[in-house]
């Protein structure tokens, strides 16, 4: 999929209206409620602005972590292809 500028629009206008639709409920909503549909929301976001099919996954990532302290200590860790 390609990601372009109407994609990021699209996704802001749905959680703009999330934001809308569940306004009512989030009035009476507990403050730790509140904050998390805040936070997904903000992490929504972010994430809209990224094209998720080309970064690497969290395999790639824990093997950039953890690959030096697997040879470090003899262990044979594979390496991802990815990196």
């Amino acid at each position: 999929m390609v990601w372009n500028w109407g994609t990021i629009l699209t996704v802001q206008v749905i959680i703009w209206l999330m934001i809308v639709v569940e306004w009512k409920k989030l009035k009476k909503a507990p403050k730790a409620n509140k904050i998390t549909f805040g936070t997904i929301l903000v992490l929504i976001s972010i994430m809209s602005f990224f094209n998720l099919e080309s970064l690497p996954g969290p395999i790639t990532f824990l093997h950039y972590i953890f690959g030096p302290l697997g040879r470090w200590m003899g262990m044979d860790i594979p390496e991802s292809n990815s990196m």
